[in-house]
């Protein structure tokens, strides 16, 4: 066995991403050596060293033509699993954490694990956009708060009236005061808006307040879509995990409680 620093140990593996894979696989069950080499794709020679030196630190051991993590390994694997799943998910995050609602989340950053993070790219601005509609109008059950409609002509809008009339499709949605106000100055959008509220599948809230961030959550994923300081979108960030699901059904149901359900009668104002 090797006496060392944490430090050293620490270094020893995250400078081989070989001797970290080797690791992870031995985690899920004891493995031979032809079986790690199928696994990983590691060259036999190399994961020679590579178990050689895992044996050295007392974090794998041979048994016959298997080899196993030690109990001391499986600490290791674990907790050098967990903190790369931690950086991972830092890393994706990074560039849109200033403009998630983290003061409105009672739960830690880290839940966002499994999120897929949709941003512009270079010759594609509106690929986030994109992202948003597919979720918003691709989904059978939807529930969303937004302080925004996404932009389109009014053949457009009615091209999506049309297919939510002739689908089976359920949308619950708050929407902030400003923004209806803002689309319901058209008498095509109103006229379009009076034939949603009539339907029981559509029921649309008016908040008087301020929405800082869409949210929803479309067939069980949640969607959140940071905003810059001029209030556009600069990405979408959806993940299925639990506990980012009960507090977006939260947060809606909390605005919901203190809206106004729109109605043919109230929906002028």
């Amino acid at each position: 066995m090797i006496s060392t620093s944490p430090l050293d140990d620490v270094e020893f593996l995250a400078r081989s991403a070989h001797r970290v894979a080797v690791l992870r696989t031995l985690a899920e069950a004891p493995h031979s050596r032809s079986e790690l080499h199928d696994e990983t794709g590691i060259s036999q020679p190399t994961l020679g060293r590579v178990l050689r030196s895992l044996q050295d630190h007392n974090w794998v051991e041979q048994d016959g033509r298997e080899y196993a993590l030690t109990p001391f390994g499986e600490i290791i694997a674990e907790e050098f699993t967990a903190l790369l799943d931690t950086v991972e998910t830092v890393q994706q995050l990074s560039h849109v954490a200033g403009s998630l609602p983290t003061e409105q989340m009672d739960f830690d950053i880290r839940q966002f694990a499994d999120a897929t993070v949709t941003t512009p790219e270079t010759g594609d601005p509106f690929r986030h956009v994109r992202r948003v509609e597919e979720l918003v109008y691709d989904a059978d059950h939807l529930r969303l708060l937004s302080n925004t409609i996404a932009p389109g002509s009014m053949e457009e809008w009615l091209a999506l009236y049309d297919d939510f009339i002739r689908g089976n499709r359920v949308v619950e949605s708050v929407i902030s005061a400003d923004t209806l106000d803002q689309v319901l100055v058209d008498d095509g959008m109103v006229d379009m808006f009076d034939g949603f509220v009539d339907m029981e599948r559509a029921q649309i809230y008016r908040y008087e307040g301020s929405i800082p961030q869409m949210v929803g959550v479309a067939d069980g994923i949640v969607f959140v879509v940071p905003t810059d300081d001029q209030g556009l979108p600069v990405a979408v960030v959806e993940t299925s995990d639990e506990t980012v699901l009960a507090w977006a059904e939260e947060t809606i149901d909390d605005y919901l409680a203190q809206s106004t359900k729109l109605t043919s009668e109230n929906l002028l104002g």
